[in-house]
């Protein structure tokens, strides 16, 4: 069969049908938005609108835990903090974004000692989360038959790691699991309510994107404590999901294999972005066969090698991946395994991301 791309292409991949070329999705790339408006990716973006499949990123939570913020310039950077209102003491959490960077990076976190702790553990009756279900909507329409929107939320397991300092907040996993366990349920009861508000009444078709998983996975935790701290939230959603015919993405970098039949029997559409080792521990190939058509393995390239990589590295490892993909007969999207956030794009990066799509759309 000849390659698809576009939202037809996503139906058909989640209906078991496979398509070579494989459906190549330059991730997170958006012609509409942040990369649209950049020059820098102007050649990129028209190439994708072209020959590939779109799922660009969404946000509908402003940010999973705070009420209120306030956006102050410092030092040419953009620094964002955060404020929690309600409780026993003003707490507050800062991110900091750097020139050319559209991501943004914790400073301070919400939880430094033990009585910020116990502050978060006695908060009673905090709003709801509520989503911004007309993001969603304009964002869907903007992309129309090039694909979906990818709604991003973080997971509880997300939200609460970022609130401690790391190392803190992994010796309290052992040495103060129920306390831990309680912030992770009182967090993930106001994500699941969200989830729900956002997959009733947003009214159109869209994929529901968690990430925080990937803190909670080998090599961080053991499979078995993954599914404690994890499990139950990841079922719930997936049932919340299934019921309003939502799509879900279950997002997690690096070692996936001993988690992979797990997310497939939890009714995960997608898991991305299936690194290749040694970043990742698993195949393509292994991981397209284990899912026994489950759902759609998506990833395969790294954006390190996209980034820093010569184009012979580039068509090397596309050509490994599709070479490992296509004999297996089964349904895949091929991506870079994360979004290019830089601008100026730089002329390599530039030009390794169309080499991956154009040798990815010619299979």
């Amino acid at each position: 069969m000849s390659g698809k791309t576009g939202r037809q292409a996503i139906y058909d991949l989640v209906e078991g049908k496979v398509s070579w070329p494989p459906v190549v999705v330059p991730f997170g790339l958006d012609p509409f938005g942040w990369h649209g408006r950049r020059e820098s990716y102007r050649e990129i973006c028209n190439f994708a609108l072209g020959k590939c499949t779109l799922l660009p990123k969404v946000f509908p939570v402003a940010n999973s835990l705070c009420i209120g913020k306030g956006i102050i310039e410092k030092n040419n950077k953009q620094v964002r903090k955060y404020e929690l209102l309600g409780a026993k003491k003003l707490l507050s959490m800062e991110k900091v974004q750097n020139p050319g960077d559209s991501s943004w990076h914790v400073r301070t976190r919400w939880i430094e000692n033990e009585d910020d702790f116990e502050t978060f553990l006695g908060l009673k009756n905090l709003p709801p989360l509520e989503p911004d279900i007309e993001a969603v909507r304009a964002k869907e329409k903007q992309i129309g038959e090039y694909g979906l929107p990818y709604a991003e939320i973080s997971d509880p397991f997300g939200i609460v790691s970022e609130m401690f300092p790391t190392e803190t907040f992994y010796i309290k996993i052992l040495n103060d699991t129920e306390r831990i366990m309680k912030l992770l349920f009182q967090t993930g009861q106001r994500v699941v309510d969200c989830i729900e508000a956002l997959c009733r009444g947003t009214g159109c078709p869209f994929i529901l994107r968690l990430i925080g998983a990937e803190m909670a996975v080998p090599p961080f935790l053991s499979r078995d404590k993954f599914l404690s701290f994890e499990g139950e939230f990841y079922r719930r959603v997936a049932e919340i999901a299934g019921k309003y015919n939502i799509l879900t993405a279950f997002h997690c970098h690096g070692p996936l294999r001993e988690i992979m039949a797990d997310i497939w029997s939890m009714g995960y559409n997608f898991i991305e972005p299936f690194e290749p080792p040694p970043r990742g521990n698993v195949s393509i190939a292994e991981a397209l066969t284990a899912a026994e058509g489950r759902g759609i393995v998506f990833g395969g390239i790294d954006d390190v090698l996209l980034a820093n990589g010569s184009p012979e590295d580039v068509r090397i490892v596309v050509r490994d991946c599709l070479d490992d993909a296509r004999p297996t007969g089964k349904p895949f999207i091929l991506s870079q395994s994360a979004t290019p956030f830089y601008d100026p794009l730089p002329e390599r990066a530039k030009e390794n991301l169309l080499l991956f799509m154009e040798l990815g759309t010619l299979g």
